[in-house]
């Protein structure tokens, strides 16, 4: 909504309530566009938006409750007011059910609308300010991309801000999923050479001959196939940051070859007879203990050390489980909106579940099981029962914790809800195995909703 004069879009087929609501809208220095038909005033509001939108609910050819589904398909924000005739309020009631904020009957008292209408405005000014302060708060916990307040992560915020000012190689280590590449990515963005190239290569996924021409490039006719001249990524990255991630699976030649074209800041693409100048800074990652390779020889220890001038730790969600809500209330807004589901959040037993729940692929196996639910939803509130491997395998038919404990609520709670997946929601078929009638189990899921709701 504008900080300026409110605009006001107000619609209704007969053209004298269009000229006093003009007329009344100007006095009360409101920006008001009237008009005697639906698609007029839709289109307006395609093409400049509004603060308000007033409309009659029968109008000929498109009436308000059309006009209002197409402005919700548009807006889902901007309030919506409808007017009606005293004999058709069961109107302005479905019309809220659709979406309406609020209803006035006609003929209306403009002082009375005027009251609505600022109603109207200053909710929405509410949820703006609302959404404006959350994006705001989120901005301050999602540090570099990652999300986490835990000390753990300060520490590595702390690091990324230090090491991405200065050009000296690093070596990121961690758990996969954690979020190695995004550290790399930081200590890029960050960094006086923000503006040049940022490269990645997977040297997993490379032969050693491959891995040479990408890192090198090649000349033409340096070997079968070679038609044309490459440009390997060390030139590609000149001026900016190379990323090699899983740097524990180059061969000991590839080892050599890289570590001289650093030291001498030169390359050799295959198949040349002379080197090329390149300027590049060179982050490393691995998955794997890097010192225990080179303890066991399968790792060079002067190509491990001329890389290892810092070394940054990616921490493992189990080192940060106090972060576990944040990713998922930001994992359940991102899914939401990309496949347009209507979900607010997981129930708190199954928050519970996912907050204890072992990651072994960390952020990114949390992020695919958000994913996967939010896809799934079949409601507004999700449920995990948690993966396969994590539920319950011992023969008794609850397991309990001796660390931690629960209400009789919260436990009623969650197995009512068990039951009911279990039976697809039918609630007859789950009050018959709950050993209850279909009317207390009505009683009790509205107790539980509400309960949910606090």
């Amino acid at each position: 909504m504008s900080d300026k004069t409110p605009r006001i879009l107000f619609v209704d087929d007969d053209l004298v309530t269009c000229r006093v609501m003009q007329r009344n809208c100007d006095n009360a220095n409101y920006h008001c566009q009237a008009y005697q038909n639906a698609h007029d005033c839709l289109s307006a509001f395609t093409n400049e938006g509004a603060d308000l939108v007033i409309t009659d609910l029968r109008m000929p050819d498109m009436n308000g409750f059309e006009l209002l589904s197409e402005i919700r398909k548009i807006d889902t924000v901007v309030p919506v007011l409808v007017m009606t005739g005293y004999s058709s309020v069961e109107n302005a009631v479905e019309a809220m059910k659709r979406g309406a904020s609020d209803f006035i009957k006609k003929p209306f008292d403009f002082a009375e609308l005027r009251l609505l209408m600022e109603r109207a405005l200053k909710a929405t000014r509410l949820h703006n300010e609302n959404r404006l302060l959350k994006k705001r708060l989120e901005e301050n916990r999602n540090h570099f991309g990652m999300i986490g307040d835990s000390a753990i992560m300060k520490t590595l915020f702390n690091t990324i801000e230090k090491v991405s000012e200065v050009r000296c190689s690093a070596i990121i280590s961690g758990e996969s999923g954690t979020g190695k590449e995004l550290v790399a990515r930081a200590l890029h963005d960050y960094s006086p050479r923000k503006d040049e190239p940022f490269v990645a290569v997977d040297c997993g996924a490379l032969t050693t001959t491959l891995l040479e021409s990408e890192l090198f490039g090649h000349e033409k006719g340096a070997f079968t196939g070679a038609t044309q001249r490459k440009y390997g990524v060390m030139e590609q990255a000149d001026g900016g940051t190379l990323f090699l991630d899983e740097i524990c699976n180059i061969s000991d030649t590839m080892q050599i070859k890289l570590m001289r074209a650093l030291e001498s800041g030169t390359v050799t693409r295959v198949g040349a007879a002379s080197s090329i100048p390149v300027d590049v800074r060179v982050i490393a990652a691995s998955n794997r203990h890097l010192e225990q390779m080179v303890e066991e020889g399968t790792l060079r220890h002067d190509f491990y050390h001329r890389l290892n001038v810092v070394n940054i730790h990616v921490p493992s969600l189990s080192e940060r489980r106090e972060d576990i809500p944040a990713l998922i209330e930001k994992f359940v807004r991102e899914f939401a909106q990309r496949y347009v589901r209507q979900v607010e959040g997981f129930d708190k037993a199954s928050m519970r579940r996912l907050c204890d729940a072992n990651w072994p692929g960390n952020v990114r196996e949390l992020r695919n099981t958000i994913e996967r639910s939010v896809i799934l939803a079949e409601g507004p509130i999700l449920h995990w029962e948690g993966a396969p491997s994590q539920q319950n395998s011992s023969g008794l038919p609850v397991q309990f914790s001796e660390q931690e404990f629960f209400s009789l609520n919260e436990l009623e709670q969650e197995y009512i809800h068990h039951v009911l997946r279990c039976f697809n929601g039918k609630k007859t078929r789950a009050a018959e195995v709950l050993g209850i009638d279909k009317t207390t189990l009505w009683r009790k899921l509205r107790r539980l909703e509400t309960d949910e709701a606090v």
